[in-house]
């Protein structure tokens, strides 16, 4: 789940206070999990985003995963597992919102609290969002830092946010 929060987190991306997105983005990333006794989970790979609807993540370590989400519908494939999990995202999370609540704080530094959470989102020295930072339902403090970040301002091929898996891979119902 909390891939799917970070994914949800994204998947609204669009214009903030001062926040400014493009059409299109992609990074690489580090997403560090940190539990109450300080337990690190450290995922890495890469994102694809055209915003506000369509994202890919593809998760390279600790192991092979796709994260493939198009508004309502989140789709992962878990390589290791050969398994695909289809998820609907009924609560869904509204960053646009969150944006919009965000308040200057210091340097390139935001904050935001929306839905009872508190969120610190950094930009890079070009106004780039670079790290996401918040606690998840579990009290897990999650960073997300992003790195070779390109924005677009023209969309990214939609077969490229696809997330294709082999039919004899086993299907589970989210």
């Amino acid at each position: 789940m909390r891939l799917l929060t970070a994914l949800i987190m994204l998947i609204s991306l669009i214009n903030g206070n001062d926040i400014k997105l493009p059409v299109s983005f992609k990074a690489d990333f580090i997403q560090k999990v940190t539990d109450e006794s300080k337990h690190v989970i450290q995922y890495s790979g890469k994102i694809l985003m055209n915003i506000p609807d369509s994202v890919k993540w593809i998760y390279l370590k600790p192991s092979k995963k796709e994260v493939c989400n198009s508004k309502k519908m989140v789709i992962v494939v878990d390589k290791e597992l050969e398994q695909v999990s289809f998820y609907r995202l009924d609560k869904g999370f509204d960053l646009v919102k969150l944006l919009s609540k965000a308040k200057f704080y210091k340097d390139n530094i935001y904050v935001a609290r929306y839905k009872g959470k508190s969120y610190t989102i950094a930009l890079d020295d070009k106004s780039r969002v670079e790290q996401i930072a918040y606690r998840d339902d579990m009290d897990n403090i999650v960073n997300i830092h992003f790195y070779n970040i390109h924005y677009s301002d023209k969309a990214i091929d939609s077969s490229k946010l696809k997330c294709p898996y082999p039919d004899n891979y086993d299907i589970v119902e989210g």
